[in-house]
């Protein structure tokens, strides 16, 4: 009783930030909202991605799609990333086509206090390598205003692929990496 007295006045007086060991949590695909691809608990842990390229069949605004997933749902101890100087993650790539590179795209979004339009960075994943499992950092020293994390997630665009590729990837120890 005494320890949820203590996290309870560190929640009220803003002091609970995300533990780079809590990040973990959320790869639980129920909490990720997917678009032109689908999400899946991974084997073992972590957060798997389906994102087939269809050029036929994207939304109205992106004919030739943009297949994304984000971690929108964020709870108030998530959203506090000022103490971190990256986000790290395991990363394996499993693809089906031609195409020899393998564009995915990592994104982190802020709202600062007041602002309708959130703002952030997107930077393409490092080092993936088909069938191979790699690690991952991203850098978040050109994020403004990381005390408050709006959503963050992954997508490709299509255009950089051929119709009918199939890309299907694992996240898995995503974790925040303090300053």
């Amino acid at each position: 009783m005494k320890m949820f007295r203590m996290l309870f006045a560190a929640a009220a007086a803003g002091a609970v930030t995300l533990s780079a060991a809590d990040l973990s949590k959320v790869l639980d695909p129920k909490r990720w909202s997917p678009y032109e691809c689908t999400v899946a608990a991974a084997e073992g842990g972590g957060l798997t991605v389906h994102m087939p390229v269809d050029h036929k069949a994207g939304q109205k605004d992106y004919p030739i799609g943009w297949p994304r997933t984000y971690f929108q749902r964020l709870r108030p101890e998530e959203k506090d990333w000022s103490k971190a100087k990256a986000v790290s993650f395991k990363f394996r790539l499993e693809f089906t086509g031609t195409t020899q590179k393998f564009p995915v795209t990592f994104h982190v979004r802020t709202l600062a206090p007041g602002a309708k339009t959130a703002e952030g960075i997107a930077v393409l994943v490092p080092g993936v390598v088909n069938n191979k499992e790699v690690a991952v950092e991203i850098p978040l020293e050109k994020l403004k205003n990381p005390e408050n994390i709006a959503f963050f997630g992954f997508s490709i665009s299509e255009s950089q692929y051929k119709h009918g590729e199939n890309l299907k990837f694992t996240v898995r120890d995503m974790k925040l990496i303090e300053k």
